[in-house]
């Protein structure tokens, strides 16, 4: 069977670009094709939220594939809301998959600054269903739903989510493409100003510019594709604490990778707002139900701990330019590989919408390196 191996994994810093999407997608891509080569690309997909909305560009895949010198390729976008990122790469990885490609360039740009908080939120409220819009249901609304009933179930008390956000707020210092640069103090969370209570400023992603890219290809590399899942699920879903488009998703990925979830090292899971962390680690089966905030707060999930997650500190820190995080995470964990000899196997999470259109996706790292190969 093909196998497909990720190569030139590049990431602009994360915060506010001066520029649009065109330019700041030719820039991230340029690393991985020139490291790679630009005449063996065969195919560009292009994800993103709205780039017609955020900085009114359009015909975005083929005026990137100019820039970069790419000729006579197969130029498309994928857009899943804020999962976007993943659902390309996957695209990508099934592109090569089928036989009819060898190597093609997936890139994830999302330019959010060029908008106002409250033009900001009614755009990413657009990919809530009719009757939860009709209700005035906002994002930060859902996700402060789906935490009061975390939070409620399972015996924890508001406060409880510090250890979580402390957490990401530290990973986040240590990553020099991070949005957010700060050490986080009981004092500044216990008097946070709430968006949606129970979720305050440091339980949810800020607005984000930033780029991800990656070469797939059939040469080898330290890093390859070793599972993939999709899934989706209802826009009213019941409020309890698990989603089922993650779970759909997971469970494909784990099948088509044949591993469990104990033989996983680490982990990038979507946070948009932090609580989701938790879900996504038990809809994976990582921890019991209930368990994954106890294991943050104990130290499992830290850089050095048992099982980290979210080491770049995740779409809260690193920060959520939402059609890119995606596949941030994928290169994320290809620049987490090196530091942990040991660690083999990686997964990555991400959501789109109200968690209504997800994906997981693990690689793995070759056990005997390629010595002059870059991931």
């Amino acid at each position: 069977m093909t196998k497909v191996f990720i190569h030139g994994a590049s990431l602009s810093p994360f915060g506010k670009f001066q520029g649009n999407s065109l330019q700041l997608s030719t820039q991230t891509a340029k690393e991985s094709v020139n490291e790679f080569g630009k005449d063996k690309i065969e195919f560009l997909i292009f994800a993103s939220f709205s780039p017609d909305r955020y900085t009114n560009e359009f015909h975005l895949p083929t005026k990137i594939a100019q820039n970069l010198g790419i000729s006579h390729a197969f130029c498309i976008r994928s857009e899943t809301a804020s999962s976007a990122g993943a659902s390309a790469f996957q695209l990508g990885v099934n592109l090569i998959l089928s036989g009819r490609f060898k190597h093609g360039l997936v890139i994830a740009t999302e330019i959010m600054s060029q908008l106002n908080r409250e033009e900001n939120n009614l755009l990413l409220g657009s990919v809530l269903s009719e009757h939860q819009r009709s209700l005035g249901m906002s994002m930060a609304q859902g996700g402060a739903m789906f935490t009061r009933r975390y939070l409620d179930m399972y015996g924890y008390k508001e406060i409880d989510l510090y250890s979580l956000s402390k957490k990401l707020h530290d990973n986040g210092l240590k990553n020099p493409v991070a949005q957010i640069k700060k050490n986080l103090s009981f004092d500044d969370y216990s008097k946070q100003t709430k968006i949606s209570s129970p979720l305050g400023l440091f339980d949810i992603s800020p607005l984000s510019d930033g780029s991800a890219s990656v070469i797939l290809s059939i040469n080898k590399s330290n890093v390859s594709v070793k599972g993939m899942g999709h899934g989706t699920g209802k826009f009213l879903p019941s409020g309890d604490p698990s989603f089922q488009a993650s779970t759909i998703a997971f469970e494909r990925a784990f099948t088509e990778a044949k591993l469990s979830s104990k033989e996983i090292h680490f982990a990038e899971l979507h946070d948009a707002f932090t609580p989701f962390e938790l879900i996504g680690a038990e809809d994976a089966g990582l921890f019991p139900r209930g368990e994954a905030l106890r294991r943050v707060i104990s130290g499992v999930t830290h850089p050095e701990g048992d099982l980290p997650i979210n080491v770049s500190g995740g779409l809260k820190s690193r920060g959520h330019p939402v059609g890119a995080s995606g596949l941030a995470q994928i290169v994320e964990i290809c620049r987490f590989f090196p530091k942990k000899d040991r660690q083999t196997f990686a997964l990555a999470h991400s959501i789109g919408g109200l968690a209504t259109n997800n994906f997981a996706t693990i690689l793995e790292r070759r056990k005997n390196k390629l010595a002059d190969e870059k991931v």
